[in-house]
């Protein structure tokens, strides 16, 4: 006789065979009896959020270094909640499933005014809402649940994309086929389009002379920076990363040439790219940010660009487009070139008496840094400060550069430190930004975390600032006693400093416990930039184009 298990234990298995290990949200009503089976699975954990955007930010986070995420939310109140985090995993290119708590079968059927809803008996307007964003929805029927639960998991993981599945309170007991889930998930690329592909790189590599490999944020998305970098040393072939991408390739390797935003931020790879002969897309999005307000060489037919589901014009899958891209690779080899110049960087002189400046509290976070952590920086000065700074070998960068949501990887910080337990956490992030998600800090103590936050207290937007009207009331914020309140989330578990200069940030960074959550004040002047953001300010013409 077939074994049989419930519908929110099978999801569960499903989960667990993806990589995931914690559920993120916050429960209700709608989805308790899913979670009462969820949390039988063995090695799944819940993990509870103040709020639902809070849990979607760790969840994507999560995600980015797991290959999958979830996310349980209850119908409505609490899925809208999440829809902005959700629609900044899509922009992203980040796998998390969010799971929904709905109402009953029968609610439904009978348009039943309940709670949660606009009480007009009307239940498809937030699955409708969320079709915009996703890149595959179900909700669940008696008739179909493990198909649909599969066909969810399957199309998030092949895309790296959210998906959306909502589960009527009363199927979450249903009974399923427990023999199925020994069937694995799996997408496969078209033989054809394989061996069509395989020609063409072949033909485009033996015909070129100085190719270059563009690294794009897909490439960490499928965890094949190794791969991507094995295939670039066997033909001799230089890489620059994406700014979404930072991190995905050491800055140690001789082969890569730095950070690629067109014209913004390296002439010297800028000036690479422009001069190649093929240029290989891995897995890039040409975003205003990301493209230097579009100084970027546009893509040609010199040019090849591999999506999650396409190579060129070939419908591979990007981690078997990666694999066909090492095998060509492996036949070619291109001589050792001159590269453009890359100007030295010239070290500010630092003052231990001197006020922190956006210069000076870059170049000594650079100096301290180790190696082995996981840096989260947040939209604002602490993106386009970090983002200038050469990180250390095995560093995990985490920003949202496409999306840009402030307050996203404070409780991203969460999701990446479980995720990755034997990382610590490093965050940056402005005062305005920690102002929308702070709460997430109580929950980062509760699951023993020690991450060192780095918390730029500027009085405010200074992004904004930097973009249009400097002195603008709405770019004002309340004054918060960051450390009081530090201490009062993570339940005194936490160690708090407040620094105002070099010398009292270079001694706070070199004291900072390693056995507690560090939250370090960083004071600075709200009408300073770091200046890559003034930069970007230049090109944006003052406001937003």
């Amino acid at each position: 006789m077939t074994e049989q298990i419930t519908l929110a234990e099978y999801l569960g298995h499903r989960l667990r065979q993806a990589g995931v290990g914690h559920l993120f949200g916050v429960p209700g009503d709608f989805n308790l009896t899913l979670l009462d089976h969820l949390t039988k699975v063995p090695d799944l954990q819940w993990t509870g959020s103040p709020n639902e955007l809070n849990a979607g930010y760790a969840a994507d986070a999560y995600a980015r270094s797991r290959g999958l995420a979830a996310l349980v939310t209850t119908y409505g109140v609490g899925e809208l909640s999440a829809f902005n985090a959700v629609a900044g995993s899509a922009a992203e290119d980040v796998p998390v499933v969010h799971i929904v708590g709905s109402p009953s079968t029968a609610a439904v059927t009978q348009g039943r005014k309940v709670h949660h809803t606009l009480a007009d008996g009307v239940f498809d307007r937030f699955s409708t809402a969320f079709a915009q964003v996703v890149v595959h929805q179900e909700t669940v029927t008696a008739d179909r649940a493990a198909e649909q639960i599969d066909a969810v998991l399957l199309a998030a993981t092949t895309h790296r994309r959210p998906t959306y599945l909502s589960i009527p309170m009363d199927l979450a007991t249903l009974p399923l086929d427990a023999g199925r889930l020994t069937t694995p998930l799996r997408s496969l690329s078209d033989p054809a389009g394989l061996r069509d592909l395989t020609a063409d790189l072949t033909r485009r590599l033996t015909g070129a002379t100085k190719p270059v490999f563009v690294v794009g944020h897909l490439v960490p998305r499928f965890d094949l920076s190794a791969a991507v970098l094995e295939a670039a040393r066997a033909a001799n072939i230089p890489l620059v990363t994406s700014l979404a991408a930072k991190g995905a390739i050491d800055a140690s390797q001789p082969l890569h040439r730095g950070d690629y935003a067109g014209t913004m931020v390296d002439a010297s790879t800028a000036a690479l790219v422009a001069e190649a002969d093929l240029v290989v897309e891995l897995g890039t999005v040409a975003s205003d940010v990301l493209t230097g307000f579009f100084t970027h060489r546009v893509e040609d037919v010199r040019d090849i660009h591999f999506s999650a589901t396409r190579a060129g014009e070939h419908e591979v899958l990007f981690a078997d487009a990666v694999r066909v891209l090492a095998q060509v690779c492996a036949t070619v080899r291109f001589p050792d070139r001159e590269y453009p110049a890359r100007p030295p960087r010239t070290p500010v002189p630092v003052d231990p008496d001197d006020a922190l400046t956006q210069e000076s509290l870059w170049q000594t976070i650079e100096t301290w840094l180790p190696s082995g952590t996981a840096v989260l920086a947040d939209t604002g000065t602490a993106f386009f400060g970090s983002v200038r700074m050469t990180l250390p070998d095995d560093t995990v960068y985490v920003g949202q550069p496409v999306w840009n949501s402030i307050g996203y990887a404070l409780p991203a910080t969460l999701g990446l430190g479980l995720a990755e337990p034997d990382r610590r956490p490093v965050l940056f992030v402005g005062d305005g930004a920690a102002q929308m998600t702070v709460q997430e800090l109580s929950t980062i103590v509760r699951a023993g975390l020690t991450p060192v936050v780095v918390l730029i207290n500027n009085d405010g937007y200074t992004i904004e600032r930097a973009l249009q009207s400097p002195k603008a009331a709405y770019n004002d914020i309340a004054a918060w006693d960051w450390t009081a309140l530090a201490l009062a989330l993570g339940g005194g578990l936490v160690s708090t400093r407040t620094v105002w200069t070099n010398g009292e940030l270079e001694a706070a960074l070199a004291e900072a416990p390693t056995d507690e959550m560090v939250l370090l004040e960083v004071v600075l002047d709200m009408f300073d930039s770091p200046p890559l953001l003034q930069e970007l300010a230049g090109r944006n013409g003052g406001g937003a184009q």
